[in-house]
């Protein structure tokens, strides 16, 4: 299974992307947005399928783990385009989401 790993670079957010293939189809995926803030960067919210299943970590500053958000109707090749689309559209909200929690 090819391992490809790469970095989008998006001002004050990045986007770190770690894809699994098998046939040429994405098998596993993390894409972590992470965020410049305060002096460090901070792991905002992720999409993964670490359990099995495509979905999006919800964390807070405080709180850590706060929820999944699962994808079941998704194949993990719509899941891990869907996780770029979204991180890249809504990293200011998630970010806001991240330190209220």
């Amino acid at each position: 299974m090819p391992l490809k790993e790469w970095i989008i670079p998006r001002g004050l957010f990045a986007i770190l992307i770690r894809r699994e293939t098998q046939g040429g189809q994405p098998f596993s995926f993390a894409v972590i947005l992470m965020a410049y803030h305060g002096g460090e960067w901070l792991n905002v919210t992720r999409y993964d399928t670490s359990h099995g299943f495509a979905h999006r970590d919800v964390v807070g500053v405080n709180e850590g783990l706060r929820h999944k958000i699962s994808m079941p109707t998704l194949t993990h090749k719509q899941a891990f385009r869907h996780a770029i689309c979204d991180l890249e559209q809504n990293a200011e909200i998630y970010l806001a989401d991240f330190l209220a929690h």
